[in-house]
């Protein structure tokens, strides 16, 4: 006779902002109650995940998510090879993950028992009910949580044809070099000069006219090309770590922003951990951990290619490879849309990847090869142990070293140490390839294996005693092109500046950092930046312009700071400076740029989240003594400085109409705004341009702000200062507070939007960590009993 397993009792305290806090001897049952206290306060938005890997969310939303639902169909994993992967993991790691999943199911079945009281609204208005998980809908998930999954080779690729059609291949290399760079020695890295452990690898070459090679003719592919659909793009995640030489008590101090989440402590069976993760993920993705904090970014190294496949003329469903033409993998899957007809997709798959776009006409198929395949899970299983590690060197090798997901992990720990990693699975190019552009995939350009951990970049207690990492170049020798398009105008301008001038930081400093860095809006307009990097141009336009309208508004560029602030609080924006130069960053390109390249200027960052083109403009501005200068002849004879004063001009003109009468001085931009229920809008309160609407249900019911003034900030911020044996986190969530639970009825909960005006203000609170103060500070506490599942 089997064993009969024993009931784990599972407590769940939660404090006066609903954080819970799971304690349990076990790590298995740990993640039992995690489970269930996450699908408590997030059942609806962890059913939209759980639709987004398998791409069925068009089944609740609708024809507006076909798109996404095929991209997630394209890339979704074989049921069997996410078993492997799982069956790959320790059995420790696979017994909690099944228990997160019986966690939910918990949860999922008190729902079923009392609908009408515990359904999440929600699914009252997609006209579903809450079904249990699996542990393939939870692997599902997981495996398509990986960020770095674009491509922008194709759009990179179509760019240059154009480029030789109307300039010739000559001129049209060196303007394709100039716009999108293989490296722009001006861009700052997170790791400084002379601290990367890693060896310097040479950056690739550029070849960006060899697009016959391999025999696949890529000339054909214009700008008419259907760019593939992208998913929602994560990317806002910016970490700030203070080392004990820059600090007032010698203590680490840390900063983190990044996207919106739950909020959870684990503690027990070799866990505790505090901090953010996505809805329905499990354990924290970041935060203060056993004896150090942990942060990530989304890493923008090379971890992904675009192959080209040369299709056969007479079967597009073959492609050459290796010496002889090899069927694509492929099926057919219907889409079921809410409101509208079933949409047929097919997917197909070559040795690289899924096939992302289609150029029948060239008899070209682009397939996406992604370098963390096949160990998506593994992912999982470093998260748990960056958290519970117990040492630097632990944290690296159980944790860092496990990761196939390309991010920036940001280290702080009790002892004060601070270190850095650009980890992932990093692949080597063959010879000749260039990252720009889609790799010929007949098999002569494959994959030459990955970087060893030890040979990617990353650093420990730099000598600057700092670093500020925002989705950056790690070192010199990364290459760009593909998505780390950075540049000297980059947004780290702000955070860098602030802590490279103290020694003496303190975490109220911190949080005074995270303030201005928000006011800089380099999280939600990353074209703008510093306009002292402009100065000397500005200067040299007033003093030889004769127009007093140009004197004047370069003389308020160079007294705006930067910053999005109000500070006398009458929704406008201080500095009419504001108003000036973010119309110019549109201005001055336009003039400089599209005599050359009409408005591809602008035209190859969309859809990228990193942006370049006031990288590019400063460049041009510079001329020779730009890091590295352009080529191409962009101002074609017209004198440097009269151009940058024309440009002043047209931005004044280009203004005055919004500003009728009044002098320059007054043309002061209203406040932006967030607008929690975009039918709420008024012109008087206009929203951030190109920055979508954070809509919430909550807003739509009036149960918290339908509108708050934008601070320019991310989701979640959590704060650190790393104190031996006072664990704690401070932080805020953007999307309204714990529990986005709202009832039948229409009913929130006490969490619900608790934290909206906090974050809105750069309120943090604090999560306790210590078991003695969690259960003494408790508003609620309750016992549940995990019995684990039978092999």
């Amino acid at each position: 006779m089997s064993a009969v397993a024993h009931a784990e009792p599972v407590t769940i305290h939660r404090d006066a902002m609903g954080v819970p806090h799971v304690f349990a001897e076990t790590s298995a049952a740990v993640m039992y109650g995690a489970g269930y206290a996450l699908a408590q306060d997030r059942l609806a938005a962890m059913e939209l995940q759980r639709r987004a890997a398998a791409g069925r969310r068009a089944e609740i939303l609708g024809p507006s998510a076909v798109a996404g639902d095929r991209t997630a169909r394209d890339r979704r994993l074989p049921d069997a090879e996410l078993m492997r992967m799982y069956h790959a993991i320790p059995a420790e790691h696979q017994a909690m993950m099944q228990a997160f999943v019986d966690g939910i199911n918990r949860a999922v079945a008190e729902v079923a028992a009392d609908p009408d009281h515990k359904t999440p609204l929600e699914f009252q208005r997609w006209g579903i009910k809450p079904t249990p998980w699996t542990l393939i809908d939870y692997l599902g998930y997981i495996a398509s949580v990986p960020g770095g999954r674009y491509s922008h080779e194709i759009q990179n690729l179509a760019f240059l044809n154009m480029l030789v059609r109307r300039h010739g291949p000559a001129a049209a290399r060196r303007i394709f070099d100039d716009v999108v760079p293989l490296s722009d020695a001006g861009s700052p890295t997170v790791i400084p000069a002379g601290e990367d452990r890693a060896p310097a690898r040479p950056l690739p070459q550029g070849n960006p006219l060899a697009v016959r090679a391999g025999s696949v003719d890529m000339t054909g592919i214009l700008p008419a090309v259907r760019r593939p659909g992208a998913t929602p793009q994560e990317g806002a995640s910016r970490c700030l770590v203070v080392g004990p030489s820059r600090s007032a008590n010698g203590r680490v101090l840390m900063l983190e922003a990044t996207a919106d989440g739950p909020e959870i402590h684990l503690h027990g069976g070799g866990l505790d951990q505090a901090g953010f993760s996505f809805n329905g993920y499990g354990p924290p993705f970041m935060g203060r951990g056993v004896q150090h904090g942990w942060l990530l970014t989304s890493g923008v190294a090379q971890a992904n290619s675009v192959f080209a496949e040369r299709l056969n003329p007479k079967n597009r469903y073959q492609y050459w490879f290796k010496g002889r033409w090899r069927a694509m993998e492929q099926r057919s899957e219907t889409i079921l849309v809410k409101g509208a007809a079933p949409v047929q997709h097919l997917v197909a798959r070559t040795v690289h990847g899924p096939v992302i776009a289609w150029e029948p006409g060239a008899n070209v198929a682009f397939s996406h090869a992604i370098g963390m395949r096949g160990h998506e899970i593994d992912n999982w299983v470093g998260i748990i142990e960056m958290g519970r590690a117990r040492s630097l060197e632990e944290f690296a090798s159980k944790g860092v070293s496990r990761m196939g997901w390309n991010l920036g992990i940001c280290y702080g720990g009790e002892d004060g140490q601070i270190a850095f990693w650009e980890a992932g699975r990093l692949p080597i190019l063959a010879p000749g390839s260039d990252p720009r552009l889609p790799i010929p995939g007949t098999g002569d350009h494959e994959w030459q294996g990955f970087l060893a951990p030890a040979e990617q970049p990353h650093m420990v207690n730099p000598a600057q005693g700092y670093f500020h990492a925002w989705n950056s170049k790690a070192t010199g020798w990364s290459p760009e092109g593909t998505e780390a398009r950075i540049g000297l105008a980059f947004r780290t301008w702000a955070g860098t500046g602030l802590v490279a001038k103290r020694r003496d930081l303190t975490l109220l400093d911190m949080r005074a950092f995270n303030e201005t860095i928000f006011h800089a809006m380099g999280a939600r307009d990353r074209t703008q930046t510093d306009p002292a990097l402009f100065a000397p141009y500005f200067r040299a336009a007033m003093a030889s312009s004769s127009d007093p309208e140009v004197r004047e508004a370069a003389a308020l560029m160079l007294s705006y700071n930067g910053l999005h602030e109000d500070r006398d609080g009458d929704l406008r924006y201080d500095n009419a400076g504001l108003t000036l130069f973010r119309r110019w960053l549109t201005v001055a390109p336009r003039q400089l740029f599209e005599p050359g390249i009409g408005d591809w200027w602008t035209r190859i960052d969309d859809g990228r989240y990193l942006r370049y083109q006031t990288s590019l403009l400063l460049r041009a501005l510079q001329g020779e003594q730009a890091a590295t200068p352009l080529t191409f002849d962009w101002f074609a004879g017209r004198d440097r400085t009269g151009l940058v004063a024309d440009t002043i001009k047209a931005t004044v003109e280009q203004l005055r109409p919004q500003f009728p009468g009044r002098p320059l001085a007054d043309w002061k931009l209203p406040h932006f705004w967030k607008y929690y229920d975009p039918a709420a809008r008024q012109s008087d309160r206009p929203a951030l341009p190109d920055a979508p609407d954070p809509a919430r249900l909550s807003a739509q019911l009036k149960l918290g702000p339908v509108m708050a003034p934008h601070n320019g900030g991310e989701g979640w911020v959590g704060l650190m200062e790393i104190v031996p044996g006072k664990p704690a986190l401070y932080s805020v969530v953007d999307a309204g507070g714990q529990s986005q639970f709202i009832d039948p009825q229409g009913q929130g909960n006490p969490h619900l939007t608790d934290q909206t005006m906090m974050h809105e203000t750069n309120e943090l609170k604090k999560i306790e960590m210590a078991p003695a103060t969690v259960r003494a500070s408790a508003v609620s506490t309750q016992t549940i009993d995990y019995v684990p599942a039978r092999p």
